[in-house]
């Protein structure tokens, strides 16, 4: 894992080699080991990368590293995990002279033998590349096909900009810091911002499962999509299992295919490790790693001082009975709080998962001791794990067959927080919430589910973190493209909401949280579930295969009981989230005041959001704090990247052209 940054002129100017130093400056961090820069000024491009040295960690292994031929230049960031098997493939081609163990030099090789095409589909792996063809004078942008790892494309005056992290890209010069409102309100609802948007008009994110070819000079940027989650979510439902022994055989394949990816994933010339949560999906994890290794594994884990959010002894428990070489840390709120202004350092675009803090605690504990850590993400997206996909499977029918204002009206009744308690006694007297951590913070989102005219409304009420306060017009804008893909796919709810999950909130929320957290300390993180052939057999299997009597991960479960004893595991699902609404209550009221108040100022259109939610704040409302962490984050993001603060539409506003 490293950092990667480029640049293409568009063949009107000299080649800005100082901004692409500060450019290579700016992703510093993801790469401490090396660093070089190819550039090329008569062809008017640059390449550049930033090192942490995984696999092949010598000289051989350096980048830009050109083909055999001298044709392509290549700049990769992560890593291709079957690159032996397509080694020896290459092999058997003859004739070649391997400089170095890398898979770098394997995707090279593979290019120029086999093509672009072909190689992105035999090749497994999380990574963000870009190749440039000296023969033809293309530069290829390419990223996997979950998008594990980021690659943002800017416009500047003299041509377009890549790297793996936004905020070298601001710098460039004669990029527009011209802010997308749109953007920035989808930010405010869903505490990120959707792909493949940015907080800025000429920047976007290179979609996952995309690759681009540009020249020079060009204006319009079109990805060609090469994998696409919901086309293979449909081509597994064609083959899907019904039949008992089916099943049974697909499960097995699942299991054999799982065990097979945590091996390869294992591979790597520097120590490794795993974060260990103590929930299903790295547990099992790390029970599949002790299988294939000849030692004790390394985990990690955060303990919280605050009972509610502490899963440390349910992972110390797990990591004993496994027999890993645990460590584990226990955060203390004061030093939490203190980290709060820092988090636009880390995270140089806007981000507001408050689940941020402990990753990065986590990832700095795990860099003492190792460079690689294998994570469970993804288990939830994959096979069914989040209370939604619960929610949907049991009342799935009732919610979409039941007429929209017998479902309004009861959600009004039960909406407010004099109604939470309320509605909470409801859920869990009739089986929901029974393994939901924290269910009267969620009890307003069911409100919001019964209000709901369709599926994708549905769904939407179940993910935003405004409190209704953006309204449903940029709910609705957000995740439309998403929205057609899974409707096509014409799944059954739960289904439906796995598949948007995948499309949206694992690479926009999840991956880009551990990303930044990860690389912030110069840590590679490894996630097993994210396998394109493992994911196609888990879409094999009919939903109620995932979900069974309101537990969900059923099959990650099954393969997690032959090795952790059911007793361990049979608690409600917890976060990873830090106590958000206590802190804007009491230690950091002053703080939000602040804030709020500095935000409201430059951002008139929303000053009235921010008062009605402050207000709610204080009369007790469980889940507002949401809006009001995305708020603060957001303005602290723009004091440290943006300094002119102020949104487009709300600079309009003030000099009457609106």
């Amino acid at each position: 894992m490293c950092g990667i940054i480029g640049f293409l002129s568009d063949g009107r100017g000299s080649m800005p080699v100082a901004a692409i130093e500060q450019l290579a400056d700016s992703v510093a961090h993801r790469g401490p080991d090396a660093r070089a820069l190819f550039v090329d000024e008569a062809a008017g491009v640059a390449l550049g990368h930033l090192r942490l040295a995984i696999v092949d960690p010598t000289e051989t292994g350096s980048q830009p590293m050109t083909s055999p031929s001298g044709r392509f230049v290549m700049v990769l960031n992560g890593e291709i995990y079957n690159f032996k098997d397509i080694r020896r493939d290459l092999d058997l081609h003859g004739g070649r002279k391997w400089r170095g163990t890398s898979d770098t030099e394997v995707l090279l090789n593979a290019i120029e033998t086999w093509g672009l095409a072909r190689t992105l589909e035999i090749s497994d792996g999380m990574f963000a590349f870009a190749l440039w063809d000296r023969h033809s004078g293309e530069l290829t942008l390419a990223r996997d096909r979950f998008g594990e790892k980021p690659l943002i494309v800017a416009r500047t005056a003299g041509g377009l900009a890549f790297a793996s992290q936004l905020g070298g890209l601001m710098a460039m010069p004669g990029f527009s810091n011209e802010s997308d409102d749109d953007a920035i309100e989808e930010f405010l609802a869903f505490s990120y911002i959707p792909e493949p948007r940015t907080p800025f008009r000429d920047a976007f994110k290179v979609p996952a499962g995309t690759y681009c070819t540009l020249r020079q000079g060009d204006g319009a940027i079109e990805p060609v999509t090469y994998w696409s989650a919901s086309a293979a979510a449909v081509a597994a439902q064609r083959d899907k299992a019904v039949a008992p022994e089916q099943v049974a055989e697909v499960k097995s394949a699942i299991e054999a295919r799982l065990r097979t990816v945590v091996g390869n994933q294992m591979l790597a010339d520097v120590p490794l490790g795993a974060f260990l949560s103590g929930g299903i999906d790295s547990s099992l994890v790390v029970a599949l790693m002790q299988e294939v290794s000849t030692r004790p594994v390394k985990t990690f884990t955060i303990g919280f001082e605050e009972e509610a959010y502490n899963e440390a002894g349910d992972a110390r428990r797990i990591a004993a009975h496994l027999g890993t070489d645990h460590t584990e840390f226990t955060l203390s709120w004061n030093e939490a709080l203190g980290l709060v202004d820092r988090l636009p350092d880390f995270y140089d675009e806007p981000f507001a998962d408050s689940s941020q803090l402990p990753t990065y605690l986590v990832s700095r504990t795990a860099r003492s001791a190792v460079t690689v850590a294998l994570t469970g993400d993804a288990g939830d997206e994959v096979f069914g794990g989040y209370n939604r996909h619960a929610i949907a499977a049991k009342y799935g029918q009732w919610l979409e067959r039941t007429p929209s204002f017998v479902k309004a009206g009861i959600g009004r009744a039960l909406s407010g927080p004099a109604q939470s308690q309320t509605l909470e006694n409801v859920l869990r007297s009739v089986g929901i919430g029974r393994n939901i951590r924290l269910l009267g913070e969620k009890a307003g989102k069911v409100a919001a589910m019964l209000r709901s005219s369709d599926r994708y409304a549905l769904y939407q009420s179940l993910v935003r973190r405004d409190d209704g306060l953006m309204g449903d017009a940029v709910i609705a804008r957000a995740f439309s493209k998403p929205h057609e893909e899974a409707a096509e796919a014409r799944l059954d709810l739960p289904g439906y909401m796995m598949l948007m999950d995948t499309l949206t909130y694992l690479p926009g929320d999840i991956l880009t949280k551990v990303d930044r957290a990860s690389m912030a300390v110069a840590l590679e993180t490894r996630a097993p579930y994210l396998d394109h052939r493992l994911f196609e057999l888990a879409w094999r299997l009919p939903s109620g295969e995932h979900i069974k009597n309101g537990r969900t991960k059923t099959v990650l479960r099954e393969m997690l009981s032959k090795r952790v004893p059911d007793a361990l595991m049979d608690r409600p699902k917890a976060g990873f989230g830090v106590p958000i609404a206590a802190w804007l209550r009491g230690p950091l009221k002053d703080w939000l005041v602040t804030h709020a108040g500095a935000f409201s100022r430059q951002n008139p259109q929303h000053a009235g959001r921010i008062s009605r939610a402050m207000a709610a704040l204080e009369a007790g409302s469980p889940s507002v704090h949401h809006f009001l962490w995305n708020v603060v984050m957001l303005q602290l993001w723009r004091d440290r990247h943006q300094p002119a603060g102020a949104s487009t539409a709300a600079r309009r506003a003030a000099a009457g052209t609106l």
